[in-house]
């Protein structure tokens, strides 16, 4: 029980302790903030410096206010600067629409009626995020509208929250401005610096939502990108591959037809010339033999070629031997019948005369 009632204790003390530190940070912001207004055209840069304030300080990343409010003041003076006039100047675009509103009739009324409202609601949604935008990234004005309008849209409820926590209090004090007579005060010390505490804590959810979100989006995107590589290498190889056993049956098929069209030599010319190439064709065709999938089959198909020209060779030779020892007994049977012929002569000649 007792080591529970400590723990108890230490937990609403450090509760405590904590609310003290929002409070002193909403009062220090409010203070700065309103001091940063005073020039009146200085109110975006010191808004925008007010939400990165607030941003770092409950995220740890900043332990000073007033050092901090000046810096991020400075860093983001023109930017901010130029973006609360340009609200400004939609502003009064907008008062004029509503002076056309209020004085026409018919559907001329009707048309800036649904203008003047578009146009509102296009400025909700811009304003709800638009300085803290300034204040947290390095940004175009033009790219801070678009993002701003975009993360409205796809948090409504934020920007639900964002819109009302800073429009209530000051249609409440145009509506009952004896109130506002009365607590005036309260913006100057706190009530500022408590709406820009309490947003920052929404903006900064946002921030981390929209940032993992595009960083899944990224990884997807580049995870995607890589299987379309895979695909498209995979494709490439196919094809390659395909051109390679083609090119092979062509050379294949090419050769076998010039094996079959060449004559058969007779002479010893051939024989020569058929062994010199048969001394030479297996060097050129291991030379030209293209890297395929199937070496056992060029092996087979070459083996065979070789055959073949042995075969051929052995075949010439054997023809040429028998034209040889054909030739022989011709010669020797041409002596012999030279010799009979040549012993018949002189036998005639010794005969005796009758």
């Amino acid at each position: 029980m007792a080591e529970n009632d400590r723990g108890s204790g230490r937990q609403r003390e450090w509760k405590l302790k904590k609310g003290m530190d929002a409070f002193g940070n909403m009062f220090g912001l409010n203070i700065c903030f309103v001091v940063g207004c005073l020039p009146v055209f200085t109110i975006g840069a010191s808004l925008a410096a007010a939400y990165a304030m607030a941003i770092r300080l409950q995220e740890g990343e900043e332990e000073t206010i007033v050092s901090g409010f000046i810096h991020e003041f400075k860093r983001n003076f023109k930017q901010a600067t130029l973006g609360f006039l340009g609200v400004l100047v939609v502003v009064a675009v907008l008062l004029a629409e509503w002076i056309l509103v209020n004085t026409q009739t018919g559907a001329l009324s009707l048309f800036y009626t649904i203008v003047f409202y578009l146009e509102l609601l296009f400025l909700s949604l811009t304003l709800a995020f638009f300085f803290p935008m300034i204040a947290r990234y390095h940004t175009t004005l033009k790219q801070a509208v678009k993002n701003s309008v975009l993360l409205s849209v796809g948090y409504v409820f934020s920007w639900i929250k964002i819109t009302v926590a800073w429009v209530a209090p000051v249609v409440f004090s145009i509506v009952y401005p004896l109130i506002f007579f009365y607590t005036w005060y309260l913006w100057l010390i706190l009530l500022f610096g408590a709406i820009i505490w309490g947003t920052s804590h929404t903006i900064r959810f946002v921030f981390k939502q929209n940032a993992e979100a595009l960083k899944d989006s990224a990884e997807a995107a580049a995870e995607e990108e890589k299987k379309k590589e895979e695909e498209r290498q995979q494709l490439e190889n196919a094809k390659k591959l395909l051109e390679d056993n083609r090119k092979s049956q062509k050379k294949g098929s090419g050769g076998g037809r010039k094996r079959a069209l060449e004559p058969e030599g007779a002479g010893e010319t051939a024989d020569a010339e058929d062994a010199a190439d048969t001394d030479k064709k297996p060097a050129e065709t291991a030379q030209e033999a293209p890297e395929t999938k199937n070496p056992d089959r060029n092996r087979n198909s070459q083996s065979k070629s070789n055959q073949n020209r042995n075969d051929h060779n052995k075949n010439n030779q054997n023809r040429n031997n028998q034209n040889r020892n054909n030739q022989n007994r011709n010669n020797q049977n041409k002596t012999g019948q030279n010799k009979n012929n040549q012993n018949k002569g002189g036998q005639n000649k010794t005969a005796p005369k009758k």
